[in-house]
Protein backbone atom coordinates (compact mmCIF):
# COMPACT_ATOMS: atom_id res chain seq x y z
CA UNK A 1 0.00 0.00 0.00
CA UNK A 2 0.89 3.63 -0.56
CA UNK A 3 0.30 6.60 1.47
CA UNK A 4 -2.66 7.29 -0.83
CA UNK A 5 -4.41 4.42 -0.06
CA UNK A 6 -5.14 6.83 3.63
CA UNK A 7 -3.46 3.27 5.66
CA UNK A 8 -4.09 4.23 9.41
CA UNK A 9 -1.18 3.73 11.64
CA UNK A 10 -2.81 6.14 14.32
CA UNK A 11 -2.57 3.01 16.96
CA UNK A 12 1.51 3.39 17.04
CA UNK A 13 3.24 4.34 19.65
CA UNK A 14 7.12 3.54 18.91
CA UNK A 15 8.66 3.36 15.70
CA UNK A 16 11.95 1.63 15.23
CA UNK A 17 14.92 2.37 12.39
CA UNK A 18 16.74 -0.12 10.43
CA UNK A 19 20.01 1.93 10.16
CA UNK A 20 21.64 1.03 6.48
CA UNK A 21 19.79 1.83 3.63
CA UNK A 22 17.38 3.33 5.82
CA UNK A 23 18.98 6.41 8.13
CA UNK A 24 23.03 5.93 6.25
CA UNK A 25 23.46 5.44 2.59
CA UNK A 26 24.64 1.59 2.90
CA UNK A 27 26.32 2.34 -0.33
CA UNK A 28 28.70 5.25 0.26
CA UNK A 29 29.18 4.45 4.13
CA UNK A 30 30.15 0.39 3.25
CA UNK A 31 31.46 -0.14 -0.43
CA UNK A 32 34.79 1.88 0.73
CA UNK A 33 34.29 0.31 4.26
CA UNK A 34 34.39 -3.60 3.19
CA UNK A 35 37.03 -3.26 0.72
CA UNK A 36 39.31 -0.73 3.06
CA UNK A 37 38.77 -3.68 5.41
CA UNK A 38 39.77 -6.60 3.04
CA UNK A 39 43.08 -4.83 1.48
CA UNK A 40 44.31 -4.48 5.19
CA UNK A 41 43.51 -8.32 6.37
CA UNK A 42 44.10 -9.91 3.09
CA UNK A 43 47.49 -10.06 1.60
CA UNK A 44 47.37 -12.46 -1.42
CA UNK A 45 45.33 -10.60 -4.36
CA UNK A 46 43.86 -14.05 -5.43
CA UNK A 47 42.22 -14.66 -1.85
CA UNK A 48 41.18 -10.87 -1.93
CA UNK A 49 39.48 -10.72 -5.11
CA UNK A 50 37.55 -13.87 -4.35
CA UNK A 51 36.28 -12.61 -0.98
CA UNK A 52 35.52 -9.39 -2.24
CA UNK A 53 33.43 -10.86 -5.22
CA UNK A 54 31.82 -13.17 -2.37
CA UNK A 55 30.67 -10.19 -0.38
CA UNK A 56 29.52 -8.05 -3.35
CA UNK A 57 32.44 -5.10 -3.34
CA UNK A 58 34.34 -3.95 -6.60
CA UNK A 59 37.99 -3.91 -5.35
CA UNK A 60 38.57 -1.34 -8.19
CA UNK A 61 35.76 1.22 -7.40
CA UNK A 62 34.55 0.36 -3.70
CA UNK A 63 31.25 0.24 -5.07
CA UNK A 64 28.46 -2.55 -3.99
CA UNK A 65 26.43 -5.16 -5.91
CA UNK A 66 23.00 -4.28 -6.00
CA UNK A 67 22.73 -7.77 -3.90
CA UNK A 68 25.69 -7.87 -2.04
CA UNK A 69 25.27 -9.78 1.16
CA UNK A 70 26.54 -6.69 3.43
CA UNK A 71 23.13 -5.09 2.75
CA UNK A 72 20.86 -7.19 4.71
CA UNK A 73 23.56 -9.78 6.14
CA UNK A 74 24.99 -9.70 9.95
CA UNK A 75 28.37 -9.34 10.55
CA UNK A 76 29.01 -12.59 11.58
CA UNK A 77 27.21 -14.01 8.52
CA UNK A 78 29.89 -12.09 6.55
CA UNK A 79 32.63 -13.78 8.59
CA UNK A 80 31.09 -17.20 8.17
CA UNK A 81 31.09 -16.40 4.33
CA UNK A 82 34.65 -14.92 4.38
CA UNK A 83 36.29 -17.86 6.97
CA UNK A 84 35.17 -20.11 4.27
CA UNK A 85 37.07 -18.17 1.34
CA UNK A 86 40.06 -17.36 3.69
CA UNK A 87 40.65 -20.64 5.42
CA UNK A 88 40.49 -19.28 9.12
CA UNK A 89 38.41 -19.49 12.07
CA UNK A 90 35.64 -17.28 11.84
CA UNK A 91 35.07 -16.62 15.81
CA UNK A 92 38.75 -15.31 15.66
CA UNK A 93 38.58 -13.76 12.62
CA UNK A 94 35.31 -11.54 13.87
CA UNK A 95 36.78 -8.74 15.88
CA UNK A 96 39.84 -8.60 13.94
CA UNK A 97 37.46 -7.80 10.92
CA UNK A 98 35.07 -5.63 12.48
CA UNK A 99 37.68 -3.75 14.42
CA UNK A 100 38.92 -2.76 9.96
CA UNK A 101 35.47 -2.79 8.75
CA UNK A 102 34.45 -0.03 11.65
CA UNK A 103 37.79 1.64 11.45
CA UNK A 104 37.35 2.41 7.87
CA UNK A 105 33.36 3.39 8.36
CA UNK A 106 34.27 5.68 10.42
CA UNK A 107 35.38 8.19 7.45
CA UNK A 108 33.04 7.11 5.10
CA UNK A 109 29.25 7.17 6.84
CA UNK A 110 27.56 9.12 4.99
CA UNK A 111 23.68 10.05 5.86
CA UNK A 112 20.39 9.81 3.90
CA UNK A 113 18.27 12.98 3.04
CA UNK A 114 15.88 13.72 5.31
CA UNK A 115 16.47 11.85 8.57
CA UNK A 116 16.80 14.39 11.12
CA UNK A 117 13.74 16.14 9.86
CA UNK A 118 12.05 12.70 10.40
CA UNK A 119 13.22 12.04 13.78
CA UNK A 120 12.61 15.38 14.70
CA UNK A 121 8.95 15.29 13.71
CA UNK A 122 8.67 12.05 15.68
CA UNK A 123 9.99 13.24 18.95
CA UNK A 124 7.43 16.37 18.71
CA UNK A 125 5.08 13.76 18.25
CA UNK A 126 5.60 11.96 21.16
CA UNK A 127 6.70 8.94 19.58
CA UNK A 128 9.67 6.63 21.56
CA UNK A 129 12.21 6.02 18.97
CA UNK A 130 14.74 3.04 18.26
CA UNK A 131 17.28 1.13 15.94
CA UNK A 132 17.15 -2.44 15.15
CA UNK A 133 20.28 -2.99 12.91
CA UNK A 134 22.19 -6.46 11.83
CA UNK A 135 25.28 -4.35 12.32
CA UNK A 136 26.81 -4.47 15.71
CA UNK A 137 25.82 -2.56 18.27
CA UNK A 138 29.20 -1.10 19.10
CA UNK A 139 29.13 0.10 15.64
CA UNK A 140 25.91 1.46 15.42
CA UNK A 141 26.07 3.78 18.50
CA UNK A 142 30.01 5.10 17.22
CA UNK A 143 27.79 6.07 13.60
CA UNK A 144 24.74 8.15 15.28
CA UNK A 145 27.78 9.34 17.89
CA UNK A 146 29.54 10.59 14.74
CA UNK A 147 26.57 12.03 12.79
CA UNK A 148 25.42 13.84 16.13
CA UNK A 149 22.08 11.64 16.22
CA UNK A 150 22.76 9.35 19.24
CA UNK A 151 20.92 11.14 22.01
CA UNK A 152 17.25 11.10 19.32
CA UNK A 153 17.75 7.43 19.99
CA UNK A 154 16.28 5.75 23.13
CA UNK A 155 17.59 2.16 22.52
CA UNK A 156 20.47 0.64 19.79
CA UNK A 157 20.15 -2.90 19.42
CA UNK A 158 22.61 -4.66 16.87
CA UNK A 159 22.92 -8.56 16.18
CA UNK A 160 24.96 -8.89 19.06
CA UNK A 161 23.08 -7.35 21.74
CA UNK A 162 21.56 -10.83 22.27
CA UNK A 163 18.25 -10.93 21.04
CA UNK A 164 19.24 -12.49 17.51
CA UNK A 165 19.38 -10.61 13.98
CA UNK A 166 17.16 -9.68 11.46
CA UNK A 167 15.18 -11.65 9.97
CA UNK A 168 14.31 -13.31 13.62
CA UNK A 169 11.49 -11.29 15.69
CA UNK A 170 13.89 -10.68 18.67
CA UNK A 171 14.75 -6.76 18.58
CA UNK A 172 11.62 -6.04 17.41
CA UNK A 173 10.34 -7.91 21.01
CA UNK A 174 13.06 -6.63 22.87
CA UNK A 175 12.44 -2.86 21.83
CA UNK A 176 8.53 -3.22 22.26
CA UNK A 177 9.26 -4.13 25.69
CA UNK A 178 12.00 -1.73 26.28
CA UNK A 179 9.64 1.39 24.72
CA UNK A 180 6.07 -0.51 27.11
CA UNK A 181 4.19 -0.92 23.76
CA UNK A 182 2.10 -3.95 22.40
CA UNK A 183 4.33 -5.23 19.26
CA UNK A 184 1.55 -4.02 17.15
CA UNK A 185 2.12 -0.94 18.27
CA UNK A 186 5.15 -0.53 17.41
CA UNK A 187 6.15 0.21 13.23
CA UNK A 188 9.56 -0.67 12.01
CA UNK A 189 11.03 1.61 8.90
CA UNK A 190 13.41 -0.52 6.96
CA UNK A 191 14.52 -0.58 3.36
CA UNK A 192 15.00 -4.42 2.56
CA UNK A 193 12.83 -7.30 2.64
CA UNK A 194 14.30 -8.71 5.59
CA UNK A 195 13.32 -5.94 7.77
CA UNK A 196 9.62 -7.15 6.48
CA UNK A 197 10.04 -10.29 7.61
CA UNK A 198 11.37 -8.98 10.93
CA UNK A 199 8.30 -7.12 11.42
CA UNK A 200 6.15 -9.74 10.06
CA UNK A 201 7.45 -12.29 12.46
CA UNK A 202 7.16 -9.92 15.00
CA UNK A 203 3.74 -8.95 14.49
CA UNK A 204 4.53 -5.54 13.95
CA UNK A 205 3.17 -3.25 11.22
CA UNK A 206 6.11 -2.15 8.90
CA UNK A 207 6.98 0.74 6.15
CA UNK A 208 9.50 -0.16 3.74
CA UNK A 209 11.27 3.27 2.38
CA UNK A 210 14.07 4.24 -0.60
CA UNK A 211 13.18 1.24 -2.20
CA UNK A 212 10.59 -1.08 -4.65
CA UNK A 213 8.12 -3.27 -3.13
CA UNK A 214 9.96 -6.26 -3.41
CA UNK A 215 8.69 -10.21 -3.17
CA UNK A 216 7.05 -8.57 0.76
CA UNK A 217 4.35 -6.69 0.62
CA UNK A 218 4.94 -4.18 3.74
CA UNK A 219 1.95 -2.14 5.55
CA UNK A 220 2.74 0.74 3.86
CA UNK A 221 4.91 2.03 0.52
CA UNK A 222 7.07 5.73 1.69
CA UNK A 223 8.85 7.21 -1.63
CA UNK A 224 10.96 9.27 1.51
CA UNK A 225 11.18 9.99 5.14
CA UNK A 226 9.57 12.44 4.90
CA UNK A 227 6.54 11.10 3.99
CA UNK A 228 6.34 9.16 7.27
CA UNK A 229 5.14 11.99 10.34
CA UNK A 230 2.31 12.79 8.31
CA UNK A 231 1.14 8.87 8.09
CA UNK A 232 1.36 8.56 11.40
CA UNK A 233 -0.38 12.07 12.20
Amino acid sequence: MTMAEQVSLSGIRAVVFDKDGTLIDVHRTWGPAMAGALRDLVDDPTRRAEAAAAIGVDLATNELAVDAPIIAASNDQLVALLARILEVDAERFLPTFEERLFTHADGTVTPLPGVVDALDALARMGCWIGLATNDAETSARQQLTGLGWLHRFESVIGYDSGFGAKPGPGMLLESAERAGVKPQELLLVGDTDTDLRTAAAAGCPSVLVHAPVGSIQPTVHLASLAELAALLA
